[in-house]
């Protein structure tokens, strides 16, 4: 695997982080988001992935090495991602059991949001990306059923750990309806859930890195992940 790791220093035991950046970016993009982790005593790893699929699998493998690692907690290993890095680590956590899951603008049911990205006009991202999706797997009135395969509602029942949504009020390529149905859904099955709005905030929390932890550690400190 490609990327890199940021070990606590001082400190016996910690709990892991997984750490997964969005959509044709690198591990680089998150860096300063992965420090911050670090110097509040958590071990990161930043794995480098190119769409969901693999995604998927490097992030399964990231979490089972990171449990092994010396130092690391087993008991207190989750994942981060952000934009396509929090679907994928919802995903991810269906396939390896986390005690936590940080879900940043993660899209949740691909269908809706190819339907919501196909109506922006020519030359924009979102349309960018609807003609990306369509071009890989057709509409969803031609393959219903993998973009159903591709979406983490279809599997919310088997996320595993506690789960933080946070989303950013200004994200104008996920919309935040699809975070407040993750909610409903994962309450519907009985697994712990929370959703935090940042108003100011655009889809990748560009400047807002410092908020976007801030949330991130309380909610680990609820939870008694760390101190």
């Amino acid at each position: 695997m490609v990327g890199y790791a940021l070990i606590p220093e001082g400190l016996e035991s910690y709990p892991g982080l997984v750490a997964l950046h969005a959509f044709n970016q690198t591990p680089e993009a998150i860096y300063e988001i992965a420090r911050r982790f670090a110097e509040s005593g958590i071990l990161v790893f930043a794995p480098r992935y190119a769409d969901a699929s693999d995604g998927v699998i490097v992030s399964v493998n990231a979490l089972r090495n990171l449990k092994s690692f010396k130092g690391v907690d087993p008991s207190r290993v989750g994942i981060f991602g952000v934009s396509l890095g929090g679907t994928v680590a919802l995903l991810a956590s269906t396939q390896e059991p986390v005690s936590f899951v940080i879900d940043v603008g993660g899209w949740v049911d691909l269908a809706d949001l190819y339907k919501h990205l196909s109506k922006f006009p020519e030359g924009t991202p979102q349309k960018y990306i609807a003609e990306l999706v369509k071009s890989t797997i057709g509409t969803p009135e031609e393959s219903a059923e993998i973009y159903a395969l591709s979406s983490p509602i279809t599997y919310v029942e088997k996320v595993t750990g506690k789960v933080l949504i946070i989303h950013g009020g200004k994200d104008i390529m996920v919309p935040v309806t699809q975070s407040q149905r993750l909610l409903e859904e994962l309450r519907k099955h009985n697994i712990e859930a929370k959703l935090e709005v940042i108003e100011d905030a655009d889809y990748l929390f560009s400047g807002k890195e410092e908020e976007l932890v801030k949330v991130s550690l309380e909610f680990l400190r609820s939870h008694k992940i760390i101190q």
